[in-house]
């Protein structure tokens, strides 16, 4: 059920930025006397424009498949590199929002960020053997993961002053 309604997340987003481009468009012949629906009904209408939707129904199905993912980082302990964890989701802009069993739940603050991801910024924590899980939107979890790594590297120099 949760890849169905990422997906008609997704769809509805395309669709939105597609009736802005139209609008764009119609606001270039507007002089001519043609408007937004004009322009609109022409494009969708045609041959062009049922491929179009086509390609953006196929694109939202296939976009929870690919534009989620879980990621391992070895060496990483979820109490004792608790801090960095932390500093690397406040980097990016997240939040610990609580706890789901094992998982520690990490969601974007603000209104207009958590938009930006269609309120899929969900980004669960969780330890694994020797290093920890995290599990979300891919484009958070790259980032996070490059910054966490970034600061587990850094952490044999730490107190060698």
């Amino acid at each position: 059920m949760r890849y169905v309604v990422r997906s008609l997340k997704y769809f509805l987003l395309i669709c939105v930025l597609y009736l802005g481009i139209v609008w764009y468009e119609s606001l270039n012949v507007a002089v001519e006397g043609v408007s937004f629906l004009d322009v609109l009904k022409a494009q969708l209408y045609s041959q062009h424009g049922a491929m179009l939707i086509s390609a953006f129904m196929l694109l939202a199905a296939i976009y929870p498949r690919f534009g989620f993912m879980k990621r391992t980082v070895d060496n990483c302990d979820m109490v004792e590199d608790a801090v960095r964890i932390h500093n690397a989701m406040q980097c990016f802009g997240f939040e610990v929002v609580g706890q789901r069993g094992e998982y520690t739940v990490f969601r974007a603050k603000g209104f207009i960020r958590r938009l930006s991801f269609l309120f899929e910024d969900e980004v669960l924590v969780r330890q694994v053997g020797s290093g920890i899980e995290i599990a979300g939107i891919r484009r958070a979890v790259a980032r996070i993961i490059y910054q966490l790594h970034a600061y587990i590297s850094q952490k044999r120099f730490e107190g060698n002053e």
